[in-house]
C-alpha cells in the first residue's frame, strides 16, 4: 500500500545512486545525510535485489523524511548498536497506525549512530566494542506483528525475525518482499528484532561466561574441603587408636575387678557365715537382757509413780507461773512498749483563788484543754489528746499504781522497764513520783510490791538479789546521790549488748529487805539538788534516776532471769525570762529538749537517732530506743496562767505516744551450772 501521508515538499526525492556494496546503518541520522544535487536520487542502502525479485507488496511509509527531521531525539543510557546488514527476503510487518507511531518514537530514543564513511564501518566490531564495555541491560522488547505463512487451508505463525517472506502464489512458493528504502520504521523495527534476538544470545553467553568464571572458585573449594576433610580423617583415625587403647586398658581393668569380685564374693561367704553365728549368740544374749529389762521397768515404774507424785505440783505451778508471764507479758506488749499516762495535778489549799483552764474530760483516755483568758480570742481555744490513760485531779495515787504495778511484775519476769515523769516546774511529777508520807508515791509503792512479789515466788523456788543505784544529772554532769565525794563518771556501752549501757565508778548497793532500801532513797533523796522557782517552793533543779537491778534465780531450773527498774523524776522546766537561776534553767530546757527531738526521730524513723547530745537521753537510750517498756507520766498543771506550758506539753507526749518501739525481750540465763554459761534473750 501506498502511504496517504502527505508527501515532503521541502525535500524531494535523492536521485543519487549509492555504491551497492555499502549499506544503511541500523539508525540514520537523518539531519546528516549528505547533501545530492537535485536531480539525483538516493537508492536504498540494501543491496539489490534482483529483476524476478522487483515485485513486492508496497509497504506504508509511517512518516516522511521532514517529519523524521523534525523529531526531537530522546535521551537514551543504553549504548548504540552498530549497522547491521539487512537481510534480502522480508516479510512487511502489517502493524497498525498505532504500533507504528510507537515504534517511530522508539526509534529515536537511542543515541545516534555515527555516520556513513566513518572509520569504524565494520558492524561487528562495533558491536563487540560497545558490549563489550557497557553491561547488557534489559528492556521491553518492541510490540511486532506476527506473520502468517498461508499454505493450502493450514495457517502457521511467525516469529518477527523471519517475518519478511510471504507465500502469494500457494505451498511451497514463497516470494520474498523486500522491504523498501524508504520505510525507514520497518527496517528499525526488523532491526530491533535482530538485535533482541542477539541480545539474548548475548546475555546467554555472558550467563555461561560468568558460570565460567565461577568454576576455578568451585574448584578451591572442593580442594579446601578435601583437606579438611583429609584432616579430620586423620584425626579420627587417631582418635581411633586412643579408643582402642583405651578400650583395652579398660579391658584389663575389667579383668582385675572380676578377679577381685571373685575374691571379694569368697570373703563375703565367710563373713555371712561369722554373722550367722554372731546373730545366733547375739539372739540369746538379747532374751537374756529382755527379761532383765521387764524387771528393770517394773522397777522405775514404781519409783516414777513415787517422783511424778513429788515434781507433779512443781512442774505445774511452775509452767502456770512461765505462763502467767507470758500471758502478762503479751498484754502488755498489746498495750505497748512506750504508754503515756496524762496526770493533771489536784488544786492545793493556797490555790483555790488561781483561774483555772477549761478542763474537759472526755473518756478515760481523752482529755480536752480549753484556754479560758478573756484576753485572748481565738477561734481554736479548745486542744483535744489522746493518751493510754488520763488522770483527773481528783484521782488517787492507789488508782494510779495500780495501772503501774503490772510494769512492775514484767520486771521480775526479766523485762527491762522504765518509768519517768515530764513536766513543766510545779506540775507534779515528784508528787507523782514519791509522794508524801501520807500518801506515797510510784517510787515507794514499787518497794513494797517488789519484796512482797519476792516473798510469793520463793515459794516456786525464785531467789532474787536486789541491787539499787542513785544517780543525778545536774547541768550536764553525772553526780552519785549516794557518795557525796566529786569523782568522775562517765555513760558507757556494754560489751556484749550494745544496746545496753551502766555509769562507770557509781556506788551500787545490795539490799536485802524494803527497808534497808527505804533508807537508801532517804539518802539520795537529800543529796539531790533543789530550789525554790516562781512555780514551786522545792522545785527539782536535776534529773535524778533510781535504777533497780532484780537478779533472779531457779536452782532446780539451773535458770536465770535479770530485769530492772529505771524510775526518772525529770527536773522542771521553765521559762529562761522568769527563771532566777539562768544556768540550771538552760541546761534543764536544753536536755528536754534534745529528749524532744529524740522522740521526734523515733517517731519519723530516722536513720540517726541523737542519743549522745545530751546526758539524759543518752541514758535512757535503751528505755526509748532498746530492749525496754516505757511508761512516761505527762504532769499539767490546771491554771490558766501554765496554759501554753500544758499545751506543749501535751504536744510532746502525743508525739511520744505515736512512737513505735520494738517488742522487749526477756533476759534469760539457762543452766548456769553447765560450763557455757550462755545468756539468752527471749
Amino acid at each position: 500500500m501506498e502511504s496517504k501521508l502527505p508527501k515532503p515538499t521541502s525535500i524531494k526525492r535523492p536521485m543519487l545512486a549509492m555504491d551497492k556494496n555499502k549499506f544503511q546503518p541500523l539508525s540514520r541520522d537523518l539531519l546528516n545525510i549528505d547533501r545530492f544535487n537535485k536531480e539525483m536520487r538516493a537508492h536504498s542502502p540494501d543491496l539489490q535485489k534482483p529483476a524476478a525479485m522487483q515485485t513486492r507488496v508496497k509497504l506504508r511509509r509511517s512518516r516522511s523524511v521532514s517529519d523524521l527531521r523534525d523529531l526531537k531525539p530522546m535521551k537514551r543510557h543504553e549504548t548504540t548498536l552498530a549497522p547491521i546488514p539487512a537481510k534480502l527476503s522480508r516479510l512487511a510487518p502489517s502493524t497498525s497506525a498505532a504500533a507504528a507511531a510507537n515504534a517511530a518514537n522508539s526509534c529515536y530514543a537511542i543515541n545516534r549512530p555515527p555516520r556513513i564513511g566513518t572509520s569504524n564501518t565494520n558492524p561487528t566490531k562495533r558491536l563487540q566494542s560497545q558490549t563489550s564495555k557497557a553491561p547488557p541491560i534489559k528492556r521491553p522488547a518492541p510490540a511486532t506483528s506476527n506473520s502468517m505463512v498461508v499454505g493450502g487451508n493450514s495457517k502457521k505463525p511467525m516469529s518477527s525475525v523471519n517475518a519478511t517472506s510471504v507465500s502469494t502464489t500457494g505451498a511451497g512458493k514463497t516470494i520474498n518482499k523486500r522491504i523498501p528504502p524508504y520505510d525507514f520504521k520497518a527496517r528499525y523495527n526488523d532491526l530491533l528484532e535482530k538485535h533482541k534476538v542477539l541480545k539474548e544470545k548475548y546475555q546467554q553467553k555472558c550467563e555461561q561466561i560468568g558460570n565460567f568464571e565461577n568454576l576455578p572458585e568451585q574448584l578451591e573449594e572442593t580442594q579446601s574441603n578435601l583437606i579438611s576433610a583429609t584432616e579430620e580423617l586423620k584425626i579420627a583415625k587417631v582418635d581411633r587408636e586412643c579408643l582402642q587403647r583405651q578400650v583395652q586398658l579398660q579391658q584389663q581393668k575389667l579383668a582385675s575387678v572380676e578377679n577381685s569380685l571373685s575374691n571379694t564374693s569368697e570373703e563375703l561367704q565367710k563373713l555371712k557365715r561369722t554373722y550367722n553365728k554372731l546373730k545366733q549368740d547375739h539372739d540369746k544374749l538379747n532374751t537374756e537382757a529382755l527379761d532383765l529389762r521387764e524387771r528393770v521397768e517394773d522397777l522405775d515404774d514404781k519409783n516414777f509413780k513415787l517422783v511424778e507424785e513429788i515434781t507433779t505440783c512443781k512442774e505445774q505451778l511452775f509452767r502456770s507461773n512461765m505462763e502467767r508471764k507470758e500471758l502478762h507479758n503479751t498484754v502488755m506488749d498489746l498495750r505497748g512498749n512506750i504508754r503515756v499516762f496524762c496526770r493533771v495535778r489536784p488544786i492545793l489549799d493556797f490555790e483555790q483563788d488561781k483561774l483555772l483552764c477549761g478542763w474537759n474530760y472526755v473518756d478515760e483516755s481523752t482529755v480536752e484543754i480549753v484556754n479560758c483568758d478573756p484576753i485572748v480570742k481565738a477561734k481554736n481555744n479548745s486542744h483535744s489528746f489522746s493518751f493510754d490513760q488520763v488522770f483527773h485531779p481528783c484521782s488517787k495515787q492507789e488508782d494510779i499504781f495500780e495501772l503501774v504495778s503490772p510494769l512492775i511484775q514484767s520486771a521480775l519476769d526479766g523485762y527491762n522497764v522504765c518509768i519517768f515523769a515530764y513536766g513543766q516546774t510545779g506540775s507534779g511529777k515528784t508528787y507523782t513520783m514519791d509522794g508524801i508520807t501520807t500518801n506515797l508515791g510510784v517510787i515507794p509503792r514499787t518497794v513494797d510490791l517488789l519484796f512482797d512479789s519476792i516473798k510469793a515466788y520463793r515459794n516456786l523456788g525464785w531467789e532474787y538479789d536486789i541491787k539499787v543505784q542513785f544517780l543525778e544529772i545536774y547541768n550536764e554532769v553525772l553526780y552519785d546521790l549516794l557518795d557525796n565525794e566529786p569523782k568522775e563518771m562517765e555513760i558507757r556501752m556494754m560489751k556484749n549488748n550494745k544496746n545496753d549501757i551502766y555509769v562507770s565508778n557509781i556506788t551500787q548497793e545490795t539490799v536485802g529487805n524494803a527497808d534497808r532500801l527505804r533508807e537508801l532513797m532517804k539518802i539520795a533523796k537529800t543529796n539531790r539538788a533543789t530550789a525554790a522557782t516562781a512555780g514551786n517552793e522545792r522545785s527539782s533543779r536535776s534529773h535524778a534516776v533510781t535504777k533497780i537491778q532484780l537478779i533472779g534465780s531457779h536452782a532446780e531450773r539451773h535458770e536465770t532471769s535479770m530485769g530492772s527498774i529505771n524510775l526518772v523524776d525529770l527536773a522542771g522546766s521553765e521559762s529562761p525570762k522568769t527563771s532566777v537561776r539562768m544556768n540550771e534553767t538552760k541546761n534543764i530546757n536544753r536536755s528536754l529538749s534534745e529528749l524532744t527531738n529524740v522522740i521526734l526521730a523515733l517517731l519519723q524513723k530516722q536513720d540517726h537517732i541523737p542519743y549522745r547530745n545530751s546526758k539524759l537521753t543518752h541514758l535512757l537510750m535503751p528505755s526509748l530506743g532498746g530492749n525496754s517498756k516505757t511508761l512516761m507520766f505527762i504532769n499539767v498543771a490546771p491554771f490558766q496562767d501554765c496554759f501554753n506550758e500544758s499545751l506543749k506539753s501535751l504536744r510532746f507526749a502525743a508525739n511520744v505516744n505515736q512512737c513505735k518501739m520494738a517488742k522487749a525481750r526477756r533476759v534469760r540465763i539457762l543452766n548456769t551450772s553447765n560450763a557455757n554459761n550462755s545468756s539468752s534473750i527471749i
